[in-house]
Parts: C-alpha cells; structure tokens; sequence
C-alpha cells in the first residue's frame, strides 16, 4: 500500500481568512508594548491595517498522510504562521499538537504551501504573524 499523502484533505481550512482576522498572533514577551501580527498597537493607529487574504486552495495543500489514515489518527493542530509582504509564508510554528507527529508534520508542510494577498499597513504590503488551526478529524472506518 502506497505510503504517500492521500486526497482526502483535512477540514476547517477554510476558515483560515476568518481565524487570521480573529487570532492574530502576538508579539514576543520582551517586545516594548502590546503587538498584532508584526506591528505595534501605535502603529496600527497610524495607518490601519488590512488582514492577508487567502489566494490559494486550502484543501490540495493538507492531505491527510496515508499513515495517519491507517491508524485511525486524528487532532486539531494550531500553528504560529509568519506571511510575509510578498505574501508567503516563510515561517511555521505549532503552538498546539495534535498528539501525531505526522499529522502534525502534514499541517506545516500544507501551511507552507498556502499563498495569501499580504497584509496591508498603510497601503503597503507588510509582514503579519497569524495563528492557523488545522482540523484532521478522526477518519471513519467503511466497515
């Protein structure tokens, strides 16, 4: 049997534009003041900012690995993503597990794959931290 990915994507990628928009991740703990994304909350007062938006399909860039399918594994995974001005992501972190190391190593390799219009600060294209859920639920045996 072919270990590959196989066509069966993960779900709740789609939401991504939404969880972007709701849970930009934060700055560093030793960074001076509150941040959202890469900028400073005194920043985002002077030019407001535009969230990325998401240009590529979400569904071909998570496959569920055939492994994870085999054995019945399954989680959620929330990742720490950096997009950058030109609008890919450069960065990936995991923040939460999902218990599986191949699931979770199938959620950063998709993320990687994923193409946003950036986000916008002042009319400009700038880098943004965004935190990412990724949902690989437990497959359904056919018997």
């Amino acid at each position: 049997m072919p270990s590959g990915p196989r066509r069966h994507p993960a779900t709740g990628v789609l939401a991504i534009v939404a969880a972007l928009a709701v849970a930009a991740a934060t700055g560093c703990a030793d960074d001076p003041g509150p941040e959202v994304g890469a900028l400073r909350v005194d920043q985002l007062r002077e030019g407001g900012l535009v969230w990325p938006v998401l240009e590529t399909p979400s569904s071909p860039a998570f496959p569920y690995p055939a492994e994870a399918l085999d054995e019945g594994a399954g989680g959620e995974i929330l990742l720490r993503i950096r997009i950058t001005a030109a609008g890919r992501v450069d960065s990936v972190a995991v923040v939460t597990s999902s218990g599986h190391a191949i699931l979770d190593s199938a959620a950063v390799e998709g993320a990687r794959l994923l193409r946003y219009r950036p986000a916008r600060h002042g009319g400009a294209p700038t880098a943004i931290w965004a935190r990412l859920p990724i949902s690989y639920p437990v497959p359904v045996s056919g018997g």
